[in-house]
């Protein structure tokens, strides 16, 4: 990686590691399908005039937006309502490593090796540690959701690497775009109160929308497509390896979230495990390409 680009992953992961803490914020205060309607709404109107309506490439990124706009983000927001807080959620996520992983070993024939493997197996572990913990045997649902999210994620990673000949402005443009609409109609049929949400005095819920829309939505996935669609996903994965760090010491410092043995012990086992995988792949990529690459 260039140093321009290793400074854009840097900044991705700082970003979406404080998005933890406000997106737990506006899905607590706000119905979290009606929350990500007005999410991609704003990031729909404020990209479609950039960009060109890719019209060969229509049908699949409407399957990429069902995929990530439904399925991702709508399973992860249900969770954090649900009652997962940002720390745990924030350790949750990484297991969109080891889920990109498997797929990308049946679908992109991508084997991960027995380094690879372990490392699959220690970060699951880890996540099974910390649901264990007897905070969250009331959150197992709100867990199983946000696994659940962790798989379309994975899924959608391969769907983006299949269309790497849209561009990243492109690609987040028409998702927001295709995904809003769906998300109002679950919304309006799902919950209630949504105008009253809209309308709180409660600056922190307009600001936690504000920064989902404009930096995780609008500049952490720009810069999330713009990567990978010019290096190799495990490459560009290595980089989430900070992002439960910030969102797990956001969520502790900004909302107060219980720090136990077990959280750490679990967060901690997650951590290695998608450390193994990422570093094994890329030591898989410098000896294909013949050396380390910067």
């Amino acid at each position: 990686m260039t140093p321009n680009h290793i400074l854009f992953a840097s900044g991705m992961a700082l970003i979406w590691g404080f998005g933890f803490v406000a997106s737990k914020y506006g899905a607590s205060h706000m119905p979290p399908l009606f929350f990500l309607t007005l999410r991609f709404c704003a990031a729909g109107l404020i990209l479609v005039w950039f960009v060109k309506v890719p019209r060969q490439y229509l049908l699949r990124i409407g399957l990429f937006s069902a995929t990530m706009g439904l399925g991702h983000f709508g399973l992860f927001y249900v969770a954090l309502s649900r009652g997962v807080d940002a720390s745990t959620a924030a350790i949750i996520w990484q297991l969109q490593v080891p889920m990109t992983t498997l797929l990308a070993a049946v679908a992109l024939r991508e084997r991960p090796g027995w380094r690879g493997a372990l490392g699959i197996a220690i970060a699951f572990a880890g996540v099974v540690i910390l649901a264990g913990e007897p905070r969250h045997l009331d959150q197992l649902l709100g867990i199983g959701l946000m696994l659940a999210s962790s798989v379309m994620w994975a899924i959608a990673n391969i769907q983006a690497k299949r269309l790497a000949a849209v561009g990243p402005l492109t690609l987040n443009a028409w998702m927001s775009i295709m995904a809003a609409p769906a998300m109002l109609v679950l919304s309006l049929a799902l919950e209630e109160g949504q105008i009253d949400s809209l309308l709180t005095d409660d600056w922190r819920v307009h600001g936690s929308l504000l920064y989902i829309m404009a930096a995780s939505t609008l500049l952490g996935y720009w810069l999330w497509y713009f990567l990978l669609q010019r290096y190799p996903i495990s490459r560009v994965a290595g980089f989430m390896l900070l992002v439960p760090f910030i969102g797990v010491l956001a969520g502790v410092l900004v909302m107060h979230d219980p720090l136990s043995w077990q959280t750490g012990a679990g967060g901690l086992a997650t951590l290695i495990g998608v450390a193994l995988i990422v570093l094994r792949r890329a030591h898989a990529e410098d000896a294909v390409a013949g050396g380390p690459r910067s």
